[in-house]
């Protein structure tokens, strides 16, 4: 049996009976131990807050080689 922990907008997380969390963003969910969670939503922490920087200073874009997403 699943737990609604919080929703906010499009954002939701419940909890299943295994212990796993369910982060559902829209249409997306992404599945997570409690810890892969905590360092998922630091990272994504520290990426929004350069968000800023980057808009007001383009050149400090890096061209990075494109992340290719696998389908299961």
């Amino acid at each position: 049996m699943d737990n609604v922990i919080h929703r906010q907008g499009q954002a939701g997380m419940n909890i299943c009976g295994c212990g796993k969390l369910h982060f559902t963003y829209g249409p997306i969910t992404l599945h997570f131990s409690r810890e892969e969670f905590q360092v998922f939503a630091e990272v994504v922490g520290r990426l929004a807050a350069q968000v800023p920087d980057i808009e007001d200073h383009p050149d400090l874009v890096t061209r990075a080689p494109r992340i290719e997403t696998i389908c299961h």
